[in-house]
């Protein structure tokens, strides 16, 4: 059988804690909301969760020098790097850092191309080339424990897209309880504080969403202390992420009622500044161009599909037509988009 496995995928802000729904309570900071204890989550038993596990044991177990050179990366990952350098204290341990999940992840990210086997020397090559002992060790426990982590994920309750505040809570707590499991509270904190707010924040305001008794004042004002109890930086992310929303939204509005250029450029210069503001003006520019020139060759394609030209003749006419109007990277998109214009 192959060592292919199919690791868990999450959805940020699709996760939380406690067999039902426990809903805001402005008088607890957001890390202490009531919650059930969950159970230790117990990692799947099927025959390619196994294989995957003691495949990385045995080669956790191989000397750096006798781990075999899996040739080139996947194509989805060739060109590309992951950019994590570890890094060791006066003693030689493994200094943890945000990052070092990230180098994992990467690698595993062509599991489906070349299989578990290839994948896991090549993290465990990885790890030998930046570290040695003990560190090294250090960072292959901790792969290890990753691995299994991945794998005991596949058991976590399910949520589906009606985003039910409730089902959602379930898996929240079965994901916290599962990363409890596996890595230390000085690990938890560092690879996944940031993301458990997050996520303890979005179903929080589901559930805010959907509470009856509130009025609009109310529950606005809920979600106002919802929203200060997140870190510092994920509220500037939000904020600012809303900011260009609504800007967005606006000159869209502004563009449908024939709003002119020069009147567009007012609105982003107030909110963004007048370097963005001009940015975004060329951008528009250059949308409009792309546009015409895509509305001009459909036009001149359409005249062609008309003339009564063989399906040869004609696929050899716009093959030529696009060469002619277009570069070889503008072709693909054109080629793509080519049913649609």
């Amino acid at each position: 059988m192959s060592n292919r496995i199919i690791l868990a995928a999450l959805a940020l802000g699709a996760v939380v804690v406690g067999s039902t729904l426990v809903l805001y309570r402005p008088d607890l900071p957001l890390a202490a909301q009531p919650s059930t204890a969950p159970q230790a989550i117990v990692p799947p038993g099927d025959e390619r969760s196994q294989q995957a596990s003691t495949l990385n044991q045995r080669l956790r177990a191989t000397p750096s020098s006798q781990l075999s050179d899996p040739g080139p990366l996947p194509p989805s990952l060739l060109g590309t790097a992951h950019g994590v350098v570890l890094r060791m204290d006066a003693q030689g341990n493994l200094v943890l850092q945000d990052d070092l999940l990230r180098l994992f992840d990467f690698y595993l990210a062509g599991r489906e191309e070349e299989g578990l086997d290839k994948v896991l020397t090549r993290i465990h090559r990885d790890l030998a080339a930046q570290l040695r002992t003990p560190a090294l060790e250090q960072a292959r426990d901790l792969l290890s424990r990753y691995v299994d982590y991945r794998i005991a994920l596949q058991n976590l309750p399910e949520a589906d897209a009606s985003m039910d505040p409730g089902a959602l809570r379930q898996r929240l707590d079965a994901l916290n309880a599962a990363r409890q499991q596996y890595f230390s509270a000085e690990e938890y904190a560092l690879f996944f504080a940031r993301e458990n707010a997050e996520d303890e924040y979005m179903v929080q305001r589901l559930g805010l969403a959907q509470q009856s008794g509130l009025s609009e004042e109310q529950r606005a004002q809920a979600l106002a202390e919802l929203e200060l109890q997140l870190p510092e930086d994920v509220r500037t992310a939000r904020a600012e992420s809303m900011r260009y929303g609504e800007l967005y939204a606006a000159t869209q509005d502004m563009q449908e009622k024939g709003a002119s250029a020069e009147e567009i450029r007012q609105l982003r210069e107030q909110s963004l500044g007048s370097e963005a503001a001009d940015a975004l003006a060329e951008l528009d520019q250059q949308q409009a161009k792309w546009q015409q020139r895509l509305s001009d060759y459909a036009s001149e394609r359409n005249r062609l599909r008309q003339s009564g030209l063989s399906g040869s003749q004609l696929q050899a006419a716009v093959e030529e037509l696009q060469a002619s109007r277009f570069d070889e990277l503008e072709r693909l998109r054109v080629q793509a988009l080519d049913a649609e214009l």
